[in-house]
């Protein structure tokens, strides 16, 4: 796997300013609700994760899996992947409209401790709300999904890596269990309905291939 860093480094510049636009609409979600803001049950495994407020470290870290798919050197795949995850994050910005969640958050941690200072400020800049589905979740699958296709000898690493550090989002009690598999099911349909799109004769996305950098 050789990597062009020129090229990388304009991918990823292209995909923080799409991701910044995308992420006006997760704010607006956020903060403001037409509709009444809902709890979801507690299961008891829910119950029985410890809240860890040194996880919000990798927690962070997990949203940087979006740029992954930066480091794929395929016209196609690429522009698929920021189709897929415009049509994935809009899914659940209707749902967050729609249908709002909330999360019950615990108190916050009395200590100065660096992981506490991070879930401090997240929680200053971050309602409970948006739990159902995670885009903490949806976010890296997308791009976990398009690397793990184009380099097939990182799969392995990628999707453990993500498996694992997706459990933060339970033990920062920042969502339900149940936002992961919902999560990925958003990420899934945009995934699906970005490759039909892409194979689609009616399409040729020439606005978004006119910003490729060969």
């Amino acid at each position: 796997m050789t990597i062009d860093l020129n090229k990388t480094r304009y991918r990823v510049l292209l995909v923080f300013l799409w991701s910044s636009v995308l992420y006006i609409g997760y704010i607006l979600t956020n903060q403001f609700h037409l509709f009444t803001l809902h709890t979801l049950p507690l299961t008891r495994l829910d119950q029985l994760i410890p809240f860890l407020p040194w996880t919000i470290a990798p927690y962070l870290i997990l949203v940087l899996g979006m740029y992954l798919f930066a480091f794929i050197d395929d016209e196609n795949d690429f522009i698929s992947a920021l189709i897929a995850l415009t049509i994935a994050v809009c899914i659940n910005y209707m749902i967050y409209i729609l249908y709002p969640t909330t999360y019950p958050r615990p108190p916050l941690p009395a200590d100065t401790e660096l992981g506490s200072g991070l879930y401090h400020w997240l929680t200053s800049i971050d309602t409970p709300a948006n739990c159902f589905p995670s885009g903490h979740i949806t976010t890296p699958a997308v791009g976990c999904w398009y690397l793990g296709r184009h380099h097939k000898t990182l799969r392995p690493y990628l999707f453990i890596t993500f498996a694992i550090l997706s459990l933060t989002t339970l033990t920062t009690k920042q969502h339900y269990i149940v936002d992961i598999p919902a999560g990925l099911v958003t990420a899934s349909l945009g995934i699906l309905i970005a490759n039909a799109l892409i194979k689609s004769d009616k399409y040729n996305f020439n606005c978004l291939r006119r910003y490729w950098k060969k």
